[in-house]
């Protein structure tokens, strides 16, 4: 027989009784602590993390690991190639490209065996530009003014926009929803008091609206959640002001980029010769071709050189894999930013150097991660427009047994597409937070939304929407107020031959430049409404209550979407903001744990 213990000997003890680690530091949490208590193999997700400075316990602040380097090294050295064979492009350019590729001299065949001097072509050119009439640049030197006072405007309206979500959000959503539903009236109003040969468009325009106020009816506590939850995006936006103006750098580098790469691609194009179009026919006795129909037809073509069209194919790629490079930059950025202000701890006022941080971090050691994102991302969009042009084909050219066969493949292949990109972005989001690689992310933040029963309302689609709606309703009242004031200005002065289309113009002009404005807005705010939900998802994985306001808001947003209550034994990691009345926990097995030291409220 063994002989006894001593007393102070610690004794073996169940893997259901809780435990708290004494070694952890104040500040600092082992991620994968709850996960060793229940026995599950999930703490190989933390692993990475749990050597890190986190001063949350969620968040990865301390020196980060390059993940992910091949990607970005891939895509250091297509740009390279890219700029490089744009500058060759550029040197063996054909210098005479317009005066060659003229539409009207393509159609005389001689114009293909060069016989007309250069004289002539420049002739012809003149007085093509003798014919012309243009009045953009005038209405450019009336409006210049008001132009550049309506991109300050436009600026302000989405300064307002943010504002108005942030301290009424509630009665910002509602006034959308009401004056959607006036618009709808009033059409109908307008279209019945027309007199038209249809006088029941009106009644169905009424109808239309009153079945759009019961479905907003019917929606109204949604509406609710909806408002608050953007109101907690805003309150994250108005503690980190400067992730905006982050994002705003990350747009002007993307225009840097674009300029000088369509720049490229067109002199790519200028690389090559005139030749006669083998399609078309050549008229006897005339200088002009017809096509097999008989029709006129421009007799020469602009041949590009073999390798140019290769180039412009492989810059054209590369200008999309930039695009959504610059996409994941700014998702990356947000989500650093958010999972910052959501885990601080309760109390924190000042956020200084986490947008900083998190820039650093995109192009640093998460760049590769980023590339290898936007390389996904690139392909789907390629893999849809295919998927996009294999429909149209069938409906122009198939019978019917192919259309409906290409309509059920290419829908269930649009499916697929879009799981992709959601999973994309939430591991973009992952990535952020821990520092993980892209396709660990991927797996470890896709368990935890299956694992906490969170797939059913991870895509909610209302926001987006009532968002959206906002943004063109206040764009358009914004261009109508600018276009009316600047009827009111020109209307009878001096030099203003037309201010009421000049006036439209400039109230068309002012829309669109708020429209860009407002729905930047919406984008950013729609990031941080899925980075807060990828923290509330973190909270509950680690059983933790961060933000009680967030929890209690998804709590809700659950309860509608998923339409039903979760099994028995799986429902306790989904109760994270208030199922739990003391210091122990209930994981989603039916084991006990610790909750976090140093949580949000008193109920952990």
């Amino acid at each position: 027989p063994l002989p006894l213990s001593p007393p102070h000997t610690h004794k073996p003890r169940s893997h259901l009784a809780p435990f708290r680690d004494t070694n952890i530091a104040p500040m600092t949490r082992d991620p994968g602590v709850y996960q060793q208590l229940v026995g599950d193999d999930r703490a190989a997700d933390d692993d990475r993390a749990a050597a890190a400075d986190l001063t949350d316990g969620v968040y990865r602040h301390g020196p980060r690991e390059a993940r992910d380097v091949t990607y970005g090294r891939v895509y250091a050295v297509v740009a390279a190639a890219v700029f490089i064979l744009g500058c060759v492009a550029s040197n063996h350019a054909e210098s005479h490209y317009e005066k060659l590729a003229d539409p009207d001299l393509m159609r005389a065949a001689s114009h293909c065996d060069a016989s007309r001097s250069s004289d002539a072509v420049n002739a012809y050119r003149r007085s093509l530009a003798e014919d012309d009439d243009v009045d953009g640049a005038t209405f450019l030197r009336h409006a210049a003014t008001w132009l550049a006072l309506s991109t300050l405007g436009a600026v302000a309206v989405g300064s307002a926009f943010l504002a108005a979500f942030r301290t009424h959000a509630s009665a910002t959503v509602w006034a959308m929803v009401y004056f959607k539903v006036a618009t709808i009236f009033a059409l109908a109003v307008v279209v019945a008091s027309g007199g038209g040969d249809s006088p029941g468009a009106g009644v169905f325009l009424a109808l239309l609206g009153c079945l759009t106020a019961f479905v907003f009816w019917l929606w109204r506590r949604e509406i609710d959640l909806v408002a608050r939850l953007l109101a907690v995006a805003s309150k994250s936006l108005q503690d980190n002001p400067h992730v905006v103006t982050a994002i705003v750098g990350v747009k002007l580098a993307l225009l840097t980029l674009t300029v000088p790469t369509f720049l490229f691609v067109s002199a790519a194009y200028r690389n090559g010769r005139v030749v006669r179009d083998p399609d078309a026919v050549l008229q006897s006795g005339k200088d002009t071709c017809v096509d097999e129909n008989g029709d006129r037809t421009p007799c020469c073509v602009w041949e590009v050189d073999d390798w140019a069209s290769a180039y412009v194919g492989m810059t054209s790629l590369f200008w999309l894999w930039t695009v959504m490079l610059a996409f994941e930059v700014r998702m990356f950025t947000v989500a650093g930013v958010t999972a910052q202000w959501y885990f601080a701890p309760p109390g924190t006022r000042t956020f200084a150097g986490t947008t900083i941080g998190s820039i650093k971090n995109a192009l640093g050691p998460s760049f590769g991660s980023l590339a290898l994102g936007s390389l996904v991302l690139t392909a789907v969009r390629v893999a849809r427009e295919v998927n996009e042009n294999a429909r149209r084909n069938a409906r122009e050219n198939g019978g019917g047994v192919v259309q409906i066969l290409a309509c059920l493949v290419t829908s269930c292949l649009d499916c697929v597409y879009a799981l992709i990109q959601h999973v994309t972005k939430y591991a973009t989001i992952q990535c952020a937070v821990t520092g993980a690689a892209f396709c660990d992310a991927a797996v470890a933040v896709s368990r935890m939304l299956t694992e906490n029963f969170l797939n059913a309302y991870a895509v909610w689609w209302l926001p987006g929407t009532l968002l959206s709606a906002a943004a063109f309703v206040f764009s358009a009242a914004y261009g109508t107020c600018v276009g009316l004031a600047g009827y009111v200005a020109w209307n009878g002065a001096d030099g203003r031959e037309d201010a009421g289309a000049e006036s439209v113009i400039l109230g068309f002009v002012s829309f669109i430049l708020a429209l860009v404005a407002v729905n930047f807005c919406v984008t950013v705010l729609l990031d941080v409404v899925d980075c807060v939900f990828v923290c509330y998802v973190m909270d509950l994985d680690r059983q933790r209550n961060s933000r009680p306001e967030v929890h209690e808001i998804y709590e809700e947003v659950k309860a509608k979407t998923a339409k039903a209550a979760p099994a028995e034994g799986g429902s306790g990691g989904s109760r994270g903001s208030g199922g739990f009345g003391g210091a122990v926990v209930q994981g989603p097995g039916g084991n006990v744990a610790y909750g976090n030291r140093r949580g949000a409220d008193d109920n952990l």
